[in-house]
């Protein structure tokens, strides 16, 4: 399988340098990959020494299983939709279902 980018933290943060689109990406960033991290779903360190992502972090498809990589096809954009019709991006039920969800299916492989 080949390696591709999954993320790329600051390609998004330069994408816009509107303060809203900043702290979004901020935010929405430290919130999924403490899940991931917490899921053991991938398999680097992407924490600065206060907690957050650090901000050059790439995330690589050899640095993740294939729940993640799935998760990232579905549950990561409807997350996200989720946001923007106005759910707090804190709540990560989508996500949490969505992992759920991928490892029943794959248990049952």
């Amino acid at each position: 399988m080949s390696n591709f980018i999954l993320y790329d933290y600051a390609a998004l943060l330069s994408a816009n340098p509107n303060k809203w689109w900043q702290d979004y990406i901020i935010n929405s960033t430290n919130i999924l990959f403490k899940f991931l991290y917490k899921e053991n779903l991938i398999s680097v360190f992407p924490f600065d020494e206060n907690g957050n992502v650090i901000e050059n972090f790439i995330l690589n498809s050899c640095d993740v299983d294939s729940a993640c990589i799935e998760l990232f096809r579905k549950s990561v954009p409807n997350w996200r939709k989720a946001h923007d019709r106005g759910t707090p991006i804190e709540k990560i039920t989508i996500l949490e279902k969505g992992l759920a969800k991928i490892r029943t299916a794959n248990s049952l492989k």
